[in-house]
């Protein structure tokens, strides 16, 4: 028992690094050599993805996503959250002043489908983490919302592919 909760903890210092160290890197070198657009325009996307799952997971959801890691998550809020995701990226994209971008359709669109298909996961790994803890929520800060943590789970995996991708195509 001792050993298994040394184990816990030690889970626990490489999650906090993973996701302070490890996206504030990615975050810090987007904002230099990109621009502060490509912080904000995939963080609203995962706001959008997240509120909107919430919203059609409470109106139509019937079909658990993952019911042993994540209860409350419905294969219909992750696909209404999909849908949302993207009719929202080009507009998004276009009123954030990315409207003087080449292929800005493309990069929209490849945002939209990360944050709406790929980052959800971020949030399953943070689910995991928590289950594993005996723990429901990071914290009691936003009442029924998991936390502060919980806001940008999904986070942990977007900065890096926001940073790659703009490398390979911006």
């Amino acid at each position: 028992d001792m050993f298994r909760n040394y184990l816990g903890k030690v889970a626990a210092s490489h999650f906090a690094l993973l996701f302070l160290i490890g996206q504030s890197s990615f975050w810090i070198k987007t904002v230099q050599e990109y621009g502060i657009l490509w912080i904000i325009y995939p963080a609203l996307l995962v706001i959008i993805n997240d509120t909107m799952a919430y919203v059609f997971g409470v109106l139509l959801g019937n079909h658990k996503l993952l019911p042993r890691l994540s209860p409350k998550k419905t294969v219909e809020g992750f696909v209404g959250a999909a849908f949302s995701t993207f009719a929202a990226s080009i507009p998004l994209l276009k009123a954030m002043g990315g409207a003087d971008l080449s292929n800005l359709k493309q990069h929209a669109v490849a945002m939209a489908v990360f944050t709406s298909i790929v980052a959800p996961f971020g949030g399953f790994l943070a689910s995991a983490v928590k289950r594993a803890h005996g723990a429901k929520d990071f914290g009691t800060l936003i009442p029924g919302h998991g936390g502060v943590v919980d806001r940008f789970d999904c986070q942990i995996v977007t900065a890096p592919f926001v940073y790659l991708y703009l490398q390979q195509f911006l």
